[in-house]
């Protein structure tokens, strides 16, 4: 019976005992639990904060990308047409007076210059930012002659307006077209004075159309037929560009020393000889 009653306040006391330890580890478990879910909150915190500045700089990026590849097509386009109106004053020594192409060829190379800068990532120059074509100035006493040959008789009025109509499709940019009025034009007039300029012009609308093989043929005819005529010279010289362009440099080379040789202090031949400067 004694040892009875003296259990019972040992039973009671473990009781308590559980109940304290319980109730310890329930706020201890309480305390970790909300310590883990401000540290899960920081994380998430943080996580976010890494997305929105790897957006933001995801966002710069694209926009500086997107600004360098229009400033990059800007120049691209601005080089294209300075460097077709070099052709252009080229090919029609009659239809413009004179054109600096020291002047030109100088735009031509800083517009380059600038587009390698961008391709580098590397900043464009303060004199590439005022870069600007030059203007066309009339010819000069004393600057280098054009080959000339005995002036033809006039053209009838329906003559000119017929070639004067395939010339301006031509400056539209409707090569394939032009090139069809000016065949047409050759068979209405076969000797009229603009025919052999319509025969270069038949050679331009296939240089500009890329078919520089039919082109090179075309040019041909006027070397070897009329080589006296004021567009010899230059078709010789685009006889030459076409020849580069389709990567034989062997016949480009050794026709724009023909060009030098054959019209000697020409445009045509100061242009050939820069030109082979510029070829390895």
């Amino acid at each position: 019976m004694t040892t009875l009653r003296s259990s019972k306040p040992c039973s009671a006391t473990a009781v308590i005992i559980t109940v304290v330890i319980s109730l310890f580890c329930g706020c201890a478990g309480t305390g970790q639990q909300r310590e883990a879910r401000i540290v899960n909150q920081r994380i998430r915190t943080l996580e976010q904060q890494q997305e929105a500045l790897s957006r933001k700089s995801l966002s710069a990026q694209q926009k500086l990308n997107a600004d360098t590849n229009i400033r990059l097509d800007n120049l691209e386009r601005e080089l294209k047409l300075i460097s077709e109106s070099v052709e252009d004053a080229l090919a029609r020594p009659e239809e413009v007076q004179s054109v600096d192409k020291f002047e030109l060829e100088k735009t031509i190379a800083d517009l380059e210059k600038r587009i390698q800068h961008l391709e580098q990532g590397l900043p464009a120059t303060a004199s590439s930012d005022k870069t600007t074509p030059p203007a066309t100035t009339a010819k000069s006493a004393g600057s280098r002659p054009v080959v000339t040959a005995a002036v033809p008789a006039a053209p009838s009025a329906r003559e000119k307006a017929l070639y004067d109509d395939a010339y301006n499709t031509f400056k539209r940019g409707d090569y394939k077209k032009a090139k069809n009025k000016f065949q047409k034009f050759i068979k209405a007039f076969p000797k009229s004075s603009y025919k052999v300029n319509s025969q270069f012009w038949i050679g331009e609308c296939y240089y500009k159309t890329n078919d520089f093989a039919e082109a090179i043929i075309k040019y041909d005819e006027i070397i070897a037929k009329h080589p006296q005529h004021p567009k010899a010279a230059s078709a010789l010289l685009k006889q030459g560009f076409a020849f580069l362009k389709l990567g034989d440099t062997t016949d480009g080379k050794l026709i724009l020393e023909k060009v030098i040789s054959k019209y000697p202090k020409t445009d045509q031949a100061e242009i050939a000889h820069r030109k082979l400067k510029t070829i390895k």
